[in-house]
């Protein structure tokens, strides 16, 4: 079973075969917590497909078998990667500034509830 992915994150994951389908969503990424401290963070693939199948779930795990979990030391990165700070040009500007967006909006929130 291969491990996770710690270096060379973003062209590992521009070079899956996945990617090159020509669909339009072809990873969407979630984030999680693990390590013995929680002191690890990954972001893996939620939807899998193979040739010109249907999209399906995939989970944690099954991303970890198909070697597409990636590490990362702290939260933020793990977040920014899943939001797409991996893509490249216009889809990474439009993908970063969703992400920002949603930052603040959760920060707004955080403040109008007191926190």
């Amino acid at each position: 079973m291969p491990g996770t992915i710690k270096k060379n994150r973003k062209k590992h994951l521009r070079n899956l075969e996945r990617n090159k389908s020509g669909r339009n969503a072809t990873v969407k990424m979630a984030t999680y917590t693990g390590g013995e401290n929680n002191d690890k963070h990954y972001a893996a693939p939620t939807i899998t497909f193979k040739n010109d199948e249907k999209e399906k779930p995939q989970t944690f795990n099954q991303a970890l078998a198909a070697g597409e979990v990636y590490e990362f030391r702290s939260k933020r990165r793990a977040d920014r990667f899943a939001a797409g700070s991996w893509k490249k040009g216009k889809e990474k500007r439009e993908a970063m500034k969703a992400y920002r967006k949603k930052i603040r909006q959760k920060n707004k929130t955080r403040k109008s509830n007191g926190r």
